[in-house]
């Protein structure tokens, strides 16, 4: 059976983040899960709609787990995300965009400090 990737979702992680490393593991891998405690779930939530939306990735499986650690019950949401066959396609599409924003920006920045010389 296929190894999956495991991603952990902190509660401090950004949307952004987490979407940026869960393509990144998605570049060698099929399958990636986003485990994400009680108060970081919003953010893998959000990360995996997100994902979907843009088309990197089909939702496989939700499920929540709970683990009992010193008479305390600890949730785990965890989203097994698979990534679509056009994957590599939006990926290379969207990286070569954003160096492209990227590049303007700070072309931008140069030519705003050449002006206050």
């Amino acid at each position: 059976m296929e190894e999956i990737a495991e991603l952990s979702v902190e509660e401090h992680d950004h949307v952004r983040r987490v979407m940026k490393l869960a393509k990144t593991f998605l570049l060698t891998k099929e399958r990636l899960n986003i485990i994400s405690g009680t108060n970081s779930s919003p953010v893998a939530t959000r990360a995996s709609e997100n994902l979907v939306r843009f088309g990197y990735v089909t939702i496989e499986n939700i499920q929540t787990k709970t683990e009992v650690r010193m008479d305390r019950r600890f949730i785990k949401l965890i989203i097994t995300v698979k990534k679509t066959p056009d994957f590599k396609k939006i990926y290379d599409e969207n990286e070569a965009e954003l160096k492209k924003k990227q590049e303007e920006r700070e072309q931008k920045n140069k030519e705003k400090t050449t002006e206050g010389k």
